[in-house]
């Protein structure tokens, strides 16, 4: 027997596709696609022991997600006659608590209560916020919550798709707050030749959030939620009986908060279009209106979420008259260029402008803040002054392009080593000097790297860059950023301690 013949890859072997809500349900698209991570449910492997050719299809209605499942093998192998030790799957049970009951029902079953998800009249629950067209399609994006029925319903049947598309997703569970998070839905609208079915395709979906926050003078004031004192008949600021009960019932949402994009997940067929970006900006532009919300942060986000955020965030940014006024000084005072100063990173990259009092404004959390904010002005000196040989004079550099690329070298250096102390102070002098200038040129190449993205992101937006359908980056992930309420620098941290390792060893 060749056991080469009873492991099967699980990526390879699970397919996924869309079906038309319809009597007949026939599946939307040409050729499924495929998981990218399935460790959750077959473990860290990937594998499938024990059945000979398996297959596993999860078809997904396309109008409100709900999932079918058809598992199918031609031979199954008793394990424990070869391996006592090995436990095997039950292929036809375990993927029972990552789908909901109606995925193992037959197509009998009676339906859930509310609108009927067959007629053509079926709209997605709760408030349509963006709709809009891209390349000749349709787009609508959905907003609703977790505590409602409807919503609630839709992410259960899609809940699996966090599993098998974030790495380490995590969906909510049933007993987190549920009145706390938001479900957002992208949907792709497409005209059919049949009109009684309806036109709706999910193409992604966001959960976010809101978390309290401690009222903090700052907070309040950004949040604009500073008490006023009342006043009397005659003018003058009178206080409240403290007697007197508080009839005013307070919702702890509309407090200051802090929001979290949790879950973001662009479906395979719907990447490398920018969908993921329309998404995200219309997530972000809605809750940075909210009053109430004093920061939103992103939970954990991958690589390549990270490079859509920075084209976003840049595009929403320069918006902002004041940030699009930034510019880096040509000279700086003589008393700051001391060996014995410190560097004035605020000065440098703020040049008057209160940096901390901007990025409250904006509600970006410090980490994104800051490298949107030295990307930007990195995108302000000409390629050709972009060379360090032309800076050896520093400061004093005849080119006022020449000084202020060394400014913002300088400022990139003393974020480097404030965020990263800790590990440079454990080594010797010159190997601090070349690990914090190695981070220097990493950063460097990506930031050049982010301004080509958006350049070629603009031309793709106008339609000048052919659409890549369905095309999505495969890279693994190089780090995983934690937006916290401290500047944690991670990506410059790990920089900087590859350096430092390689030069040791």
């Amino acid at each position: 027997m060749d056991l080469d013949d009873w492991i099967t890859n699980s990526n390879e072997c699970f397919f996924i596709n869309f079906t038309r809500p319809s009597a007949d349900a026939p599946r939307i698209l040409e050729e499924p696609f495929n998981p990218r991570f399935t460790y959750p449910i077959f473990g860290n492997e990937e594998n499938i022991i024990g059945y000979k050719e398996p297959e596993i299809w999860l078809d997904f209605r396309a109008n409100d997600g709900k999932p079918s499942l058809d598992v199918k093998f031609t031979h199954k192998f008793p394990l424990q006659n070869l391996l006592p030790d090995a436990e095997q799957i039950d292929l036809d049970n375990i993927l029972r608590e990552h789908l909901p009951a109606s995925a193992f029902e037959d197509g009998d079953a009676p339906e859930s209560d509310g609108p009927d998800a067959t007629s053509a009249d079926w709209k997605p629950p709760g408030e349509q916020m963006h709709s809009f067209e891209l390349h000749g399609k349709k787009f609508e994006i959905w907003r609703t919550r977790l505590d409602h029925v409807r919503g609630k319903e839709i992410f259960e049947n899609l809940r699996i798709l966090v599993e098998l598309f974030i790495e380490a997703g995590q969906p909510p569970k049933d007993d987190d707050d549920e009145e706390r998070w938001t479900l957002f839905l992208l949907y792709e609208v497409t005209p059919l030749e049949d009109s009684s079915i309806s036109p709706y395709t999910i193409a992604g979906f966001c959960t976010c959030y809101r978390y309290w926050i401690f009222p903090t003078k700052d907070v309040l004031r950004f949040t604009k939620s500073l008490p006023s004192p009342p006043a009397s008949s005659n003018g003058d600021a009178t206080t409240q009986d403290p007697d007197e009960p508080f009839n005013n019932t307070v919702n702890l949402l509309d407090t200051p908060s802090r929001e979290r994009i949790s879950q973001f997940v662009i479906l395979p067929p719907y990447q490398g279009q920018s969908l993921g970006a329309k998404l995200y900006e219309s997530i972000f532009g809605y809750l940075t209106k909210l009053p109430n919300i004093f920061q939103v942060a992103v939970e954990e986000p991958s690589e390549e979420f990270d490079k859509m955020r920075d084209y976003s965030d840049i595009v929403y940014l320069r918006k902002n008259p004041v940030f699009q006024s930034l510019t880096i000084p040509t000279e700086l005072p003589p008393e700051t260029m001391r060996k014995d100063a410190p560097i004035p990173r605020d000065l440098i990259l703020g040049n008057g402008v209160n940096l901390e009092d901007l990025r409250k404004e904006v509600k970006i959390v410090p980490r994104q803040f800051n490298r949107v904010l030295e990307i930007h002005l990195y995108s302000t000196i000409p390629i050709s002054n972009r060379n360090t040989a032309r800076i050896t004079r520093k400061e004093k550099s005849s080119n006022e392009n020449d000084r202020r690329y060394y400014f913002w070298r300088l400022a990139l250096k003393d974020r480097i080593y404030r965020q990263s102390a800790d590990i440079l102070e454990q080594i010797e002098a010159g190997e601090r000097v070349e690990a914090i200038e190695n981070a220097v040129v990493k950063v460097e190449e990506e930031y050049t790297e982010r301004l080509e993205g958006l350049r070629v992101r603009e031309k793709w937006n106008i339609g000048e860059v052919p659409v890549e359908n369905g095309s999505s980056s495969r890279s693994k992930r190089k780090r995983a950023v934690v937006e916290s309420d401290e500047d944690d620098w991670e990506d410059v941290e790990e920089e900087v301690a590859a350096s430092s390792k390689k030069r040791r060893a």
